[in-house]
């Protein structure tokens, strides 16, 4: 049966995260990471929930916590066929296929997330999930609240990113017609317009960067399908990610056509494993 590890992303974060694994390349892991980000070890063993949701402080948490799930889940139970990862997942994922190493994950992911970090500290916003109804109808109460549909979850679970003066109403608009309006863990409105100017920027370091052809298909967020191309491509793929869409429902759906059977969420907790059983279900 091919299988596919599902990267998980920023709001699954929780202390002591990954902490309790011990094999020896999850050590080599944290020593590499210890290297860029002194200290990340601690922050994810002890850090406060409200240190650890704090966006320069979880995204490379996350990328940590990630990739040493991967690597543990590989070693009990083999290696995937595919991978992809939620929002700041992406960067761990391409790290597993081996896209690039390690430090320079953890060196993408840190301007990553100061670049997030610095646009939402000078436009707020917020991330809401839109329970109950279709995405057609999400994107309709984001045209008219002035939000942005950001992460296409499951066939009824659609999250918009919204500014913080406009979040009465968009809960308001959802109440209407009978959904629900859930608040994520997250520190500002991501996947939407808001971050273009950092997505610039962040393409700008990428390239800086030398990005590998994948040693398995890496499904991007932004397309819905492998990551190709040349080194630049790859940088502007992932760099429009950061204020694009994150397409999961049709990813999961293209993964199937290829032949993914079963999909393992790495990461700590099952949030992604769970939406694939809303697409399917």
């Amino acid at each position: 049966m091919k299988k596919a590890f599902l990267f998980a992303g920023q709001g699954a974060q929780t202390p002591g995260m990954a902490c309790e694994l011990d094999s020896a390349r999850v050590k080599e892991l944290f020593d590499a990471a210890e290297r860029v980000h002194p200290g990340i070890r601690a922050l994810m063993e002890s850090g406060t929930p409200e240190a650890l949701a704090i966006t320069a402080n979880t995204q490379p948490c996350m990328f940590v916590a990630d990739l040493a799930y991967a690597i543990d889940r590989e070693e009990k139970e083999g290696a995937p066929e595919a991978v992809c990862g939620f929002s700041v997942g992406e960067v761990p994922a391409l790290v597993y296929a081996k896209a690039l190493g390690v430090e320079d994950g953890l060196k993408i992911i840190e301007k990553r997330a100061a670049l997030m970090q610095k646009a939402c500290e000078k436009t707020g916003g917020a991330m809401i999930a839109v329970i109950g109804l279709t995405p057609a109808e999400a994107e309709e109460i984001a045209q008219n609240t002035g939000a942005w549909a950001a992460n296409y979850n499951a066939p009824k679970q659609t999250v918009l990113a919204v500014t913080n003066d406009k979040v009465d109403a968009l809960k308001a608009a959802v109440a209407e017609k009978k959904g629900r309006a859930i608040p994520l863990k997250v520190s500002g409105a991501f996947h939407c317009p808001l971050l273009s100017e950092a997505a610039k920027e962040f393409e700008a370091y990428l390239n800086t960067f030398t990005f590998k052809a994948p040693a398995i298909p890496v499904y991007a967020n932004l397309t819905g399908q492998p990551y190709e191309g040349d080194s630049a491509q790859m940088a502007h793929t992932l760099a429009m990610q950061m204020c694009s869409p994150v397409r999961f429902t049709q990813t999961v759906a293209n993964m199937k056509e290829n032949g993914i059977e079963q999909y393992d969420e790495v990461g700590p907790g099952k949030v992604l494993t769970g939406l694939v059983a809303k697409i399917f279900g």
